[in-house]
């Protein structure tokens, strides 16, 4: 009973999870505000379970699946210290805001990561490099230039909202925060990459 009743949870947990994403495309706004105000621990299992798979599928394939692993934990340590942040830098300001609504927007803001990174994988096995200079290559270059353009206004249009709901500050203590989010992350984010820890960041 007990491990039914889990395994209907994750199962209704992903049908969420993939009917938040679509409405996430086509109502960002409404959609970003209710899950601020109800979602549960079981989509963001879900929505890891998804990264797992990717860090898994991605480094298995290329090295092994120890590194995979371990890139998944090292993507969870930068989420949670990504959350604290944003939380730590609200609460500050004397706003009312709760971890759990950071956790679930945030989590949210990885799909168009997680889309990206897992078309890349599959475009990676299916047509390995090195591709060729040809007026097919060109314009499937173009495609996905678009296509990754696409993602990253989403990714971004995503990431505002969790933070606008998630802290309930305005759109210059928004920017201010990002800002100082900023200075911290691309430092580390380049120390990671040369010390071969974290190549790409994930979120």
């Amino acid at each position: 009973m007990v491990s039914d009743f889990g395994l209907s949870s994750v199962a209704a947990a992903l049908v969420i999870v993939l009917r938040r994403s679509i409405l996430l495309i086509l109502y960002p706004y409404r959609t970003m505000r209710s899950i601020s105000l109800r979602s549960n621990r079981h989509q963001v299992m879900v929505i890891f379970a998804i990264s797992l798979c990717y860090f898994l599928a991605a480094r298995g394939y290329k090295n092994t699946f120890i590194e995979g692993v371990a890139g998944f934990f090292v993507f969870l340590g930068i989420f949670y210290a990504t959350v604290l942040f944003f939380y730590f830098i609200s609460h500050a300001s004397k706003t009312e805001v709760t971890l759990s609504s950071f956790i679930y927007t945030f989590s949210y803001t990885l799909m168009p990561t997680l889309i990206w990174f897992w078309t890349t994988f599959l475009l990676f096995v299916i047509l390995p490099p090195p591709r060729t200079y040809s007026l097919l290559g060109a314009g499937f270059s173009i495609l996905f230039v678009s296509y990754s353009l696409s993602l990253l206004a989403w990714k971004l249009i995503l990431l505002y909202l969790a933070i606008r709901f998630s802290s309930r500050q305005g759109i210059y203590r928004i920017l201010y925060m990002l800002l100082l989010y900023l200075v911290i992350f691309i430092p580390a984010s380049v120390f990671f990459y040369y010390h071969r820890i974290f190549r790409i960041p994930f979120l």
